[in-house]
Order: structure tokens, then C-alpha cells, then sequence
């Protein structure tokens, strides 16, 4: 399985969640889940309270579905697989990223490492946040932790956000932390409302 997939619910598998590279990249994705001969189960837009821009599910097989989203919080296109079996999840899996390339776990964190000022730290922050496996990876957590504890109250909230697609207990009590004791009060309640999150 690949870095990142889990086993979900009744024996699903899911993979990674794959960003791609371009933002609102609907054209092309479109056009790929047409030339392969997805059915299209769901098409919305504007779920402004979890921050989806747009949510498409397509079924690509019996028992196997494949989601994009555009999420406007952290300014990413993503694909997630899940299904099963695992070896034809993982299959459609390598499938979408020779045709679309999404980042890879490697570019993700050099992205993070590389940034320039508060804006790209941010940009690159939450991207890893939304592109970070589902299970704990301690590679993305310091990376995470790092963002959460900055000085730069932008880069704070970039990173108490990007912790919210994961949501691994390991980044809990620094979420606590801000929850508690930040300056800044937005911060405080957006830190309360991922740990709300935390708890479901």
C-alpha cells in the first residue's frame, strides 16, 4: 500500500489524498474522469463551512469511488480513492498520478522547507497540511508542529489549520496551547473549533 493509505470503514481502502499542482484545475480533471469512463455519482459546489469550493465523486469501479475537491481554505485540488480492494485501489491510485502528477510526499516537505516569507510558508504549510498521509508521519508533524509555533501569527493559523485534515492526537496539545493562550482571539477559536473536530 502506499505511503498514506489506510483501511476505512467495511474493508475500505483509502489512499493518500494527492494535490495536484494546479489550483482549480476542473478542466482537466474532468476530462480525465471522462477519457476514463468514470460514472459521476456527485457535482457540488460551495460547502463554505468545511471551506470546498467544489466536490465531485465519480465511481471508477463496482465498490471502488474516487472524490475530488477544491478546498479554498487551503487553496488546493485533491483526489482521494477509496474502495476496495486494496491492490486495484492502489492500481487507479498510480494511474492518476502518471496522468495527472500530483505532488509528491517528498515535494510537499522540501515546499515547507524552501519557502520564502510568511506568505509561501503559508501557502506551502497548509498544502502539506491537506497532502499529509492519514496516518501519523513524523516527517509532516514537525513540519505542522513548527507552523503552529511560529511567531507569525499568519504562519500560526496556517498551521493550526493544516493539522485539521489529519487531525493526529500527537499535534493535540499544541492546538491546546494556541486554543488557550494565543494573542490573537480569531486564532484561539479557530484552534477550538479543530479541536472540536478532534473529539468526533
Amino acid at each position: 500500500m502506499s505511503a498514506g493509505g489506510m483501511r476505512g470503514p467495511d474493508g475500505a481502502y483509502t489512499s493518500r489524498r494527492m494535490v495536484l499542482r494546479g489550483w482549480g484545475s476542473a478542466d482537466e480533471v474532468m476530462t480525465f474522469a471522462a477519457e476514463g469512463g468514470f460514472e459521476l455519482i456527485k457535482d457540488e459546489a460551495d460547502d463554505a463551512a468545511d471551506g470546498i469550493v467544489r466536490e465531485v465523486i465519480w465511481q471508477v469501479t463496482a465498490g471502488i469511488v474516487l472524490q475530488y475537491a477544491v478546498d479554498g481554505r487551503a487553496g488546493c485540488s485533491v483526489f482521494v480513492l477509496a474502495g476496495a480492494p486494496a491492490d486495484d485501489v492502489q492500481g487507479i491510485a498510480e494511474s492518476i498520478e502518471q496522468g495527472l502528477h500530483p505532488w509528491t510526499l517528498k515535494e510537499l516537505l522540501a515546499a515547507v522547507d524552501k519557502a520564502k516569507g510568511a506568505e509561501e510558508t503559508c501557502a506551502a504549510v497548509l498544502r502539506a497540511g491537506i497532502g499529509a498521509p492519514f496516518g501519523f508521519d513524523r516527517r509532516f508533524y514537525k513540519r505542522l508542529r513548527k507552523a503552529v509555533r511560529s511567531d507569525d501569527a499568519a504562519v500560526r493559523r496556517a498551521g493550526v489549520w493544516a493539522t485539521s485534515y489529519s487531525r493526529w492526537a500527537e499535534l493535540r496539545p499544541d492546538l491546546e496551547a494556541v486554543a488557550s493562550a494565543d494573542p490573537d482571539p480569531e486564532l484561539r477559536r479557530d484552534a477550538e473549533v479543530i479541536l472540536d473536530h478532534y473529539s468526533r
